[in-house]
């Protein structure tokens, strides 16, 4: 339907144009109007109710997330990331290494999780890590992280602290409260074998690695080095109740030539026969 535009000619401009200059300061004069219609048929409209009762607004829902992320910080464990491995990476990977840092933040966003204590150690203000966190992260100083420039076994005493390297020899077995967990801070994109070792070799700490190899190998050989966040999420899905068995299941990506190990296939075998033989017994006694 064609509208009562005022059309007037100024000199120079055709017809057509007169017609758009109209049309633009009609709807300016009316904009007005226009809204203030469809609010009221906004308010008169019928109420759709939530076919999900248990559904939460999204304000709830950030306030939640909110309070959970300032509670992690009276939680324990503590798992810090040491974040001293600057001089080794470059400028991408330590973007990277930040991505990965955040990432571990926000898995402790959910209210069924029993919470750890996130730390950055060996975090010095003007460390290119720092800097990348002011420049590309918003907030990040009012995250509910505790930040301290020193080095880990300056905060905590040494026999608490267990520090997470791929080259120990020693499984981990538990994820506990009563120690401190350490991931090295680093993108190893070229595999610098032994560089988180050799580091707690050279100040006496106790080291761990996760026990992949009992339930998962590579079939490409190369060595088995996980992200920051994955390791964070292992460590904090086993403290929260889940097998290591069901954890690497989760975690670790099918394309990268992870496939269960012989061990893992033999133990669940064990266990498959144990049930069986069980359930023969149950069957015997009955008939008797």
């Amino acid at each position: 339907m064609n509208q009562p535009y005022n059309i007037e000619e100024p000199l120079g401009l055709s017809k057509n144009a007169c017609k758009r200059l109209a049309r633009i300061e009609y709807i300016k004069s009316h904009r007005k109007e226009v809204r203030q219609r469809k609010k009221i048929e906004k308010q008169s409209a019928p109420k759709i109710l939530d076919s999900n009762p248990d559904r939460v607004c999204k304000r709830d829902r950030i306030q939640a997330e909110k309070a959970q992320l300032k509670l992690s910080q009276e939680s324990r464990p503590c798992v810090a990331i040491d974040c001293a491995y600057d001089y080794l990476m470059s400028e991408k990977e330590i973007n990277k290494t930040r991505m990965q840092i955040l990432r571990c933040y926000h898995l402790l966003k959910s209210p069924s999780t029993k919470l750890f204590h996130l730390h950055l150690s060996n975090f010095k203000k003007d460390s290119i890590l720092s800097k990348s966190f002011e420049e590309k992260t918003p907030g990040f100083q009012s995250m509910h992280i505790t930040k301290f420039s020193e080095p880990i076994f300056d905060r905590f005493s040494s026999n608490r602290i267990i520090y997470l390297t791929p080259d120990s020899p020693n499984l981990l077995e538990s994820v506990s409260e009563d120690f401190v967990y350490v991931i090295g801070g680093f993108v190893d994109d070229n595999i610098k074998r032994s560089t988180s070792l050799n580091r707690c070799v050279h100040h006496k700490l106790k080291t761990a690695s996760l026990p992949l190899s009992k339930y998962y190998k590579k079939l490409n050989h190369k060595q088995e080095v996980l992200t920051i966040n994955q390791v964070f999420e292992i460590l904090l899905l086993v403290f929260n109740g889940w097998s290591w068995e069901e954890v690497f299941t989760k975690i670790l990506p099918s394309r990268k030539g992870y496939v269960p190990s012989l061990e893992s296939s033999a133990n669940n075998n064990d266990d498959n026969n144990d049930s069986t033989n069980d359930d023969s017994a149950t069957d015997d006694s009955a008939v008797l």
